[in-house]
C-alpha cells in the first residue's frame, strides 16, 4: 500500500447515489458510508430507450434491424462493434452467500477495461473480452469492509451474456463464491467522446470531503481535495464514437505520490434537473480507489 496509509474519500453521486464514504483498505478509517440516497429505477443515471443496430450473418451492421432479433450487442451506425459488452450499465449484484442485493453501476470500454462500483462500498476492476453475445474475463475486487470470507481484496473470473437490454452473468471469486449480475444498458454510452466537452471547473463535496478539479480542453487536469492532497493527470478517449474515457492521475499527500488509473463518462444535464456531471472511477491497483461524481 502507499506509505501515507490513507483511505480515499468517495464522492457521492447525485440522483442515483452510488457511494458516500471511503474506499480502499490502507489501514485508517475515515468514517462510515452514511446515507447512500436512493438508486430508485436508475432513471437519473440515464437508462432509457436503447438505440440499437444489429450485425448480419457476415458481421456487417444492418440498419434498423429489430432489437428482438439481435444475438449480440447492437450499435448505432457510428459506433464500433469491437466489444459487444462495452457500455454503461446500472443494475444489481447479488451476493452468492448472503443473497444481499447491492445496486451497482458499471462501465466497460471498447478495449475490454471495466469498472464496477457498488452501493455497499465494493469496487471491481474488470477485464472483459467477448465472442458473439458471450463475455468472459477476470476481476480484482477491493472493499472498505471485509467480505463474508474476512478479506478486503479478492480476484476471480467474469462470465456473462450480452442482450439488447443489458448484461447478465456471474462474478466467481477465488473461494468459489458466485455473485450474480443483472445490468441494464444506458444509451448515454452512445454519446461521442470529446476532450473539450470535459473542459471546465468541476467540484463535489459530501460528508466533509471536497474535491475541486480544473480540466483543460486537451484532457489534462489538476485537482485538490479537502485533505490537502493534490492531483495531476489526464483523460483520453478510448473510442471517439462512444462515451468512455481512460484516465490516469497522480495523487500527492504528505510527501507520498500514488498513481491511479481508471475510466470516466460524461453525462449531460437532463430535463428532470440532474446537472451535467463527469463520473470518475479509478484505483491504484493495490486497494485504494476513488469513485467521484464531478459537477
Amino acid at each position: 500500500m502507499n506509505s501515507d496509509s490513507r483511505l480515499l474519500s468517495v464522492v457521492a453521486i447525485s440522483g442515483s447515489s452510488i457511494l458516500v464514504g471511503c474506499g480502499g483498505y490502507s489501514g485508517s478509517s475515515c468514517g462510515s458510508y452514511g446515507s447512500y440516497g436512493s438508486y430508485g429505477s436508475y432513471g437519473s443515471f440515464g437508462v432509457g430507450s436503447v438505440r440499437r443496430r444489429v450485425r448480419n450473418a457476415n458481421g456487417a451492421r444492418a440498419a434498423n434491424a429489430p432489437a428482438a432479433t439481435s444475438m449480440s450487442r447492437n450499435y448505432p451506425a457510428c459506433a464500433s462493434p469491437g466489444n459487444v459488452a462495452a457500455g454503461i450499465y446500472a443494475g444489481t449484484l447479488t451476493d452468492g452467500i448472503t443473497h444481499q442485493v447491492d445496486p451497482v453501476v458499471v462501465i466497460i470500454a471498447e478495449n475490454g477495461d471495466g469498472v464496477l462500483s457498488g452501493q455497499d462500498g465494493v469496487y471491481y476492476r474488470l477485464s472483459v473480452s467477448t465472442w458473439d453475445n458471450s463475455a468472459s474475463g477476470s476481476f480484482y475486487a477491493y472493499s472498505q469492509a471485509a467480505d463474508s470470507n474476512g478479506v478486503q481484496s479478492d480476484f476471480g473470473t467474469v462470465a456473462a451474456t450480452v442482450t439488447p437490454a443489458g448484461l447478465s452473468g456471474t462474478l466467481t471469486h477465488r473461494s468459489g463464491e458466485v455473485g450474480s449480475l443483472s445490468l441494464t444498458f444506458d444509451d448515454t454510452y452512445y454519446l461521442a467522446s470529446s476532450l473539450p466537452t470535459l473542459a471546465g471547473s468541476w467540484s463535489s463535496s459530501v460528508n466533509g470531503f471536497g474535491l475541486t478539479a480544473t480540466i483543460a480542453s486537451d484532457g489534462t487536469f489538476t485537482a485538490v481535495d479537502s485533505d490537502n492532497c493534490s492531483y495531476s493527470g489526464s483523460f483520453s478517449p478510448i473510442d471517439p464514437n462512444v462515451n468512455a474515457y481512460s484516465e490516469s492521475f497522480a495523487r500527492s499527500c504528505n510527501g507520498s505520490t500514488t498513481t491511479f488509473t481508471g475510466l470516466a463518462s460524461y453525462f449531460p444535464a437532463t430535463a428532470s434537473g440532474t446537472p451535467t456531471r463527469i463520473r470518475v472511477f479509478a484505483d491504484d491497483n493495490r486497494g485504494d480507489y476513488l469513485v467521484a461524481d464531478l459537477q
